[in-house]
């Protein structure tokens, strides 16, 4: 879609911030397109002056993926659904929509999203290429709702893949954009559906015997294990009067629900319902954090978080930050870290400024133990051998990547040490 009155806009030297402020750079050029053409003009630009071209959605991410001294298209005006599908279930939107705009058009449309990350802020080109997730045990992640792209490619020219392409399609279902500029996709639907969340507090002795339990009992759950009551203070969560948090968890229960007219709908934290789109995700209204997620196979799920209870609870007692942990169903995305695998999530955090990394890498040498992936868009150690053994197709997607973008111009620091 086009803004009436809008023009693309091109800017030298704009420094650019991701939300966390823990990743900078100054890009040489930034090229904000309002149409198709003009973002194939600007790749092609890009290529005659040999500089390297990286997208920003959102700007949510905590790893690198973005920084750039080359080019940074920013598609902020590519926005909207463009096609729907009913028979089909199938949705097109062009890739610089925000999913909060977009389940909410999404919902006029008679359609939900089968699952969202619990903040909607992202685009969702930054969503599925970061392979953004959401929870529950039966369900997929966002980059397996992706059906069909429509990118350009390292030549400046605009390619199709679809589900008669099932290799490709794949490849570029989690893409971190190394494939090419996403312009727009189709994602699979579902009718649209209501749903209402739910708070409880248990204690960790409890949760541990209930573990399976717990997981099994909700569409969508997520746990929030509590070491402190700073670390309940750190995430805002309420501490009920005389209670100690020390010790317990929060379920965040998600259930589907029947019909509510919109006098009943509610959007009080903790006992949000109505339409699905505004349950299943909200604003971004937490203080700056940077973030560590890794992803372990759905069995080893409890000892992980175990071992990193030990952690929190000794050598880095220093750390207040909870630790959320999610449950999420296998996909075939080459690059997620669902990969043919049922997977309990880990994430961890520290603010900024303050020194995490001591505590992020021993969390990351414990859950290597486990053959752990990372979620894209936060930070990890991963180098370029560790994810050819952990991701059975990490060969197959270099070699698609070569394909589509043989001379590196969407590769960036970060991303060529890994894929380059």
């Amino acid at each position: 879609m086009t803004l009436t009155g809008t023009k693309q806009s091109t800017e030298h030297y704009r420094p650019w911030s991701n939300w966390a402020g823990n990743i900078t750079s100054t890009p040489a050029i930034t090229v904000t397109p309002c149409t198709d053409d003009d973002a194939v003009a600007a790749v092609r630009d890009a290529r005659s002056r040999g500089i390297g071209v990286r997208v920003c959605g959102s700007s949510l991410s905590f790893s690198p993926l973005v920084a750039t001294g080359g080019m940074l298209l920013d598609l902020r005006h590519l926005t909207g659904i463009t096609g729907v599908d009913r028979d089909r279930q199938r949705v097109r939107v062009r890739a610089g929509t925000v999913i909060r705009d977009f389940a909410a058009e999404l919902w006029t449309h008679g359609f939900s999203l089968a699952n969202q990350g619990m903040i909607w802020n992202q685009t969702v080109g930054g969503a599925v290429g970061t392979s953004t997730h959401g929870t529950g045990r039966t369900l997929c992640g966002m980059s397996s709702m992706v059906t069909w792209v429509r990118l350009i490619d390292g030549r400046g020219e605009i390619v199709e893949i679809g589900e008669d392409e099932p290799d490709r399609l794949h490849a570029v279902q989690t893409a971190l954009g190394v494939m090419g500029i996403f312009l727009e996709v189709e994602m699979a639907v579902v009718p649209a559906f209501y749903a209402e969340e739910k708070f409880r507090f248990e204690a960790w002795e409890s949760a541990e015997r209930n573990w399976l339990t717990n997981i099994d009992a909700h569409r969508n759950l997520s746990v929030m294990w509590l070491q402190s009551n700073a670390a309940a203070e750190a995430y805002s969560v309420p501490v009920p009067p005389g209670m100690s948090l020390a010790n317990q968890v929060l379920h965040f229960a998600i259930d589907a629900i029947d019909p509510l007219p919109e006098s009943e709908w509610c959007q009080d934290i903790g006992a949000r319902r109505g339409p699905a789109y505004g349950v299943l995700s909200g604003e971004n209204i937490v203080d700056t954090f940077c973030e560590l997620e890794y992803m372990v196979p759905f069995d080893d799920g409890l000892e992980a978080v175990q071992r990193v209870q030990e952690l929190l609870l000794g050598k880095h007692a220093d750390q207040l930050h909870p630790m959320f942990i999610r449950f999420i169903k296998a996909d075939e995305a080459w690059m997620s870290p669902f990969y043919q695998r049922d997977t309990v999530t880990v994430s961890v955090a520290g603010h900024p400024g303050a020194d995490y990394w001591p505590f992020f890498t021993d969390v990351d040498q414990i859950l290597r133990e486990y053959d752990a992936r990372a979620h894209w868009g936060k930070l990890h150690l991963f180098d370029r051998d560790y994810l050819a053994r952990v991701y059975p197709r990490h060969g197959d997607f270099v070699r698609l990547r070569k394909e589509m973008d043989p001379d590196g111009m969407f590769l960036n620091d970060h991303t060529r040490r890994l894929f380059g």
